[in-house]
């Protein structure tokens, strides 16, 4: 947007945005009042040089006016009051400028009136140009009865100059037309695209509603049938207390994944509506991740992954959300264990460079093609990567993740080849304090 595209914009007023069409058309009466305005500057000009100092008169009022009504419009003013209100300036304007030439003397006057339906059709559609041509035939009419009854008006202009004032009227008809309908269709190609744009949008959010309710769907479905399932098992009467036990842990496990499940998506939500606050304080990097492999440690036996933390001699401290951070490290280490084979190690690694501060999660899964690559910590991106047995992944947790590094003004990203494992990575800039030994 160019600066006179944005002075323009100053004037619209914010619920103008509510579509492309109603923007456009309110755009298009900010334009035409101000091209009215210069214009009527030129013919205040030459209504003086040819001595209609009246009309010249009539002329500086009109162009304050037109000044005026693009402010009337920012300070909330209808716009088809302030529609209205330009088309009858234009006719008042028509009706002096014929009056104060004595009436309808030649036929060069009478096309000006054109103006009124053209730009009412322009700015307000059929019905309003329809209102207008009528007014436009009573004003003609009502000067040819005139001009009839031999009813004959005082002429204020210097009549010897008449066929320069026809030629530079029909010329400013002309060109002010011309000029309206000019911004009219550049502004209706530019809502069409808008339009289009958006159109492609709502498709594309259509298309991941309807993947988001499938995976959901499907998602949901597996752990509420076995927490059924095992809820009716756990009811028989020859289920022994051991089975019970064994049973109601199933159900747990299950009810643990509906739940990581639903968490990701208020997540998810509460991250687009802007509403993720950060609390940053300072951190120790080097026992925040020791004390949240503690944490996972259960999870990574009964997976039988061993996690392994690999930190600097050196303690590193650093200003930021420790709710969040752990959260991307969750994210990490539980998609590490998802993908690595029994027996595997994942690797945490913390580093210290000049400008930022970067934690690794390494893997030992199946890797990362090329073309799945450009799917992750996008929303439902789901690679072609097969977890282990029994895990799901609906592609959430590295879009969360995405979200949240970008909060914080921090790099994010995975460095992988199939069949190699993979290195995912966060890059957090020094804020508040420099590594602490």
């Amino acid at each position: 947007m160019n600066k006179f595209d944005e002075w323009i914009s100053w004037f619209v007023p914010d619920s103008a945005y509510a579509s492309p069409e109603t923007l456009r058309l309110h755009r298009l009466f900010v334009n035409s009042c101000f091209l009215t305005a210069f214009f009527a500057l030129g013919y205040c000009l030459m209504s003086i040089y040819m001595s209609g100092y009246y009309f010249a008169v009539a002329m500086v009022i009109s162009i304050v006016v037109f000044l005026i009504l693009p402010l009337l419009l920012k300070w909330g003013l209808g716009l088809v009051t302030l529609a209205n209100v330009y088309t009858a300036l234009i006719a008042v304007v028509y009706i002096c400028l014929v009056y104060w030439d004595g009436g309808i003397r030649n036929a060069n006057v009478a096309p000006w009136i054109i103006m009124l339906p053209a730009v009412a059709m322009m700015m307000q559609g059929i019905r309003a140009s329809m209102a207008w041509l009528v007014i436009s035939l009573i004003i003609v009419g009502g000067f040819a009865y005139f001009n009839f009854r031999g009813v004959r008006f005082a002429v204020r202009f210097d009549t010897s100059k008449d066929p320069l004032f026809n030629l530079l009227s029909l010329s400013g008809l002309v060109a002010i037309i011309s000029l309206i309908i000019f911004i009219s269709e550049s502004g209706k190609r530019k809502a069409q695209k808008m339009l289009e744009e958006q159109n492609k949008a709502l498709e594309r959010l259509n298309i991941e509603k309807n993947n988001f309710l499938n995976i959901v769907a499907h998602d949901l479905k597996n752990p509420l049938a076995s927490v059924r399932a095992f809820a009716e098992i756990s009811g028989y009467e020859k289920t022994t207390p051991e089975k019970r036990t064994i049973y109601l842990q199933h159900i747990a496990t299950s009810a643990d994944r509906m739940f990581e499940l639903i968490k990701n998506l208020l997540d998810v939500n509460m991250i687009e509506s802007g509403k993720m606050g950060l609390k940053p304080v300072e951190l120790c990097l080097n026992d925040l991740i020791t004390n949240y492999l503690k944490q996972a440690s259960v999870v990574a036996l009964s997976k039988q992954i061993n996690l392994v933390a690999q930190l600097p001699e050196n303690r590193i401290y650093l200003q930021t959300d420790k709710a969040r951070l752990e959260q991307i490290l969750e994210n990490f280490i539980s998609n590490g264990m998802k993908y690595s084979p029994a027996g595997s190690n994942v690797k945490v690694q913390l580093s210290d460079a000049p400008a930022y501060v970067e934690i690794c999660v390494i893997d030992a899964g199946p890797g990362i093609s090329a073309a799945d690559m450009e799917k992750l910590f996008k929303q439902y991106g789901v690679t072609s990567s097969v977890p282990r047995e029994g895990e799901n992944s609906m592609g959430l947790g590295l879009a969360i993740v995405k979200k949240i590094a970008d909060a914080f003004g921090a790099d994010v990203g995975c460095i992988s080849e199939p069949g190699k494992g993979c290195n995912f990575y966060i890059r957090l800039p020094k804020q508040a304090r420099e590594t602490i030994s």
